[in-house]
């Protein structure tokens, strides 16, 4: 694969020596005082902030199935991972491929929508179902606390 790249790279520098690169257009946003540029910066930084928690939920999670800390949920993905390993291994690429294409055209027409979307929503809900990292609830320094 990065052979094929090296090659086509070198392709498109071969034929197109001497042609000027195509321009990039990009509109300029609308013009904005003081006060609306510091909510759209506060707006986009509470965004990414938003996007990198979610990534680490999802790394703790992964994490979490990876190690077994809620065994139910590891067997179910060590499941699935063995089947996936079996169908790849016992299946040609090409059909795999023609397979998950096939699954991917046909996943939202009217006799798969209802099955697709079921599916899609037991998979949302076994993966919030899965707690990111271990918690424990310590009441003791509460009840001392009250008394």
């Amino acid at each position: 694969m990065l052979a094929s790249l090296a090659v086509f790279m070198l392709l498109t520098r071969f034929f197109n020596q001497g042609q000027p690169v195509d321009e990039l257009k990009v509109v300029a946003p609308p013009p904005m005082n003081t006060m609306e540029q510091l909510l759209a910066v506060q707006n986009a930084i509470s965004q990414v902030e938003q996007l990198i928690q979610d990534g680490n939920i999802g790394l703790l999670k992964v994490r979490a199935l990876l190690l077994s800390v809620f065994p139910q949920a590891s067997d179910k993905f060590a499941a699935v991972l063995l089947g996936m390993g079996l169908v790849l291994a016992i299946l040609p690429l090409k059909y795999v491929v023609l397979l998950g294409f096939l699954e991917v055209s046909t996943r939202y027409s009217p006799a798969r929508k209802e099955s697709s979307e079921r599916c899609a929503r037991r998979m949302r809900e076994w993966w919030f179902s899965i707690p990111a990292a271990p918690v424990v609830l310590d009441r003791e320094k509460d009840d001392k606390k009250k008394k």
